[in-house]
């Protein structure tokens, strides 16, 4: 159940009678930590670690809020992203095989797009950053989880129900990804300054018309649920870094698997990696898909995939206005996210 407002909406604000309540123990005490520092977009997120009163509960549990800042409100308001993630682990997850953190409580604002939710604290590697990038195994392994994921909703009537899922060329995802496009290319610009060849961005004019085009056409292709937000800042890996769980559904939406596969194989691999093991990692997935019980040849499954790379260049133009660009990390982030888009779409002839 997701419940409504009034709750609290900054870590200071958390007491222990809200905790206790939350978790359904009582709590006599608590810490918390910031974590993920630098690399929520959209989400603010601390980690806390309970004293309890008598009988024993979890560790510690991950409490996420809503980022506190006007930009990125206006763009979860805009898309209802923040919505979408709550129902996502409460609706979806529970049938979905996939790896997923598990939510002991949660709270949503309509009006201000604020939420809160309480989930399962998951043991990773924190060292995983995607401006280093990360390897073709663990590429592997997110494939094989993506898989399950795609096959369980592979083509699915149910989908055609779930009104609050946007299809690709829904006008609330069209508007958004507009929205960022056009208000976002220049402070992007702006901010990777010299850190992508000036030449590249000559490459994608009218950026915010190909955006679109993209979403009309590839919304047109046999669908699944996607997470669409599918790239290396969003998955925790075990310590081994042999199993691997996906976070942040607040992008979870319908269209083709070629949407989530070319944003996570331009933005979570460097660009010479991806280059190299591109069209082996592609061939993995299909097996991953046809082993998961998908029927179907690996051109119907990969259709749209260069047209699809230009989805990694709207999500760094938001970056600039939903981030903080005075972060260090923000501009390497985006210089990252902009260089491996822009390559990725001149390696699939689509940015012409």
């Amino acid at each position: 159940m997701i419940a409504g407002a009034p709750f609290p909406i900054r870590p200071a604000e958390l007491s222990v009678d809200f905790v206790s309540k939350a978790l359904g123990l009582r709590v006599d005490s608590f810490v918390t930590a910031p974590i993920g520092a630098e690399r929520g977009m959209l989400g603010d997120l601390v980690l806390l670690t309970p004293d309890y009163v008598d009988e024993p509960g979890p560790e510690s549990v991950v409490v996420k809020f809503a980022a506190d800042r006007e930009g990125s409100l206006g763009s979860a308001l805009r898309s209802g992203s923040h919505a979408r993630e709550l129902r996502f682990y409460h609706e979806l997850a529970p049938t979905t095989p996939v790896r997923v953190p598990g939510v002991y409580a949660s709270w949503y604002d309509p009006e201000t797009a604020r939420f809160l939710i309480i989930q399962e604290a998951i043991d990773a590697d924190t060292t995983v950053d995607q401006v280093i990038g990360i390897t073709c195994r663990e590429a592997e392994l997110v494939l094989s989880e993506v898989a399950r994921l795609h096959a369980r909703w592979w083509r699915s009537p149910d989908l055609e129900h779930m009104d609050w899922l946007p299809r690709l060329d829904s006008q609330a995802r069209r508007t958004n990804l507009g929205y960022l496009a056009s208000n976002g290319l220049g402070p992007l610009q702006d901010l990777v300054g010299d850190g992508v060849d000036e030449s590249l961005w000559s490459a994608v004019e009218n950026l915010p018309r190909r955006v679109d085009e993209a979403l009309c056409v590839l919304a047109q292709l046999p669908s699944t649920l996607l997470h669409s937000d599918l790239r290396a800042d969003n998955l925790l890996f075990s310590p081994r870094r042999d199993a691997v769980v996906l976070v942040d559904w607040q992008g979870a939406g319908i269209g083709p698997p070629s949407w989530d596969l070319a944003y996570f194989l331009t933005q979570s691999l460097t660009v010479e990696m991806r280059r190299e093991n591109e069209e082996q990692l592609l061939d993995t997935y299909c097996e991953y898909l046809r082993a998961a019980g998908v029927d179907a040849c690996r051109d119907d499954v990969l259709a749209g995939y260069g047209l699809a790379m230009v989805f990694g260049l709207a999500v760094a133009c938001s970056l600039p206005l939903v981030a903080d660009p005075k972060e260090p990390r923000v501009r390497d982030l985006a210089t990252a996210m902009a260089s491996r888009a822009l390559a990725g779409l001149a390696d699939h002839a689509t940015a012409s």
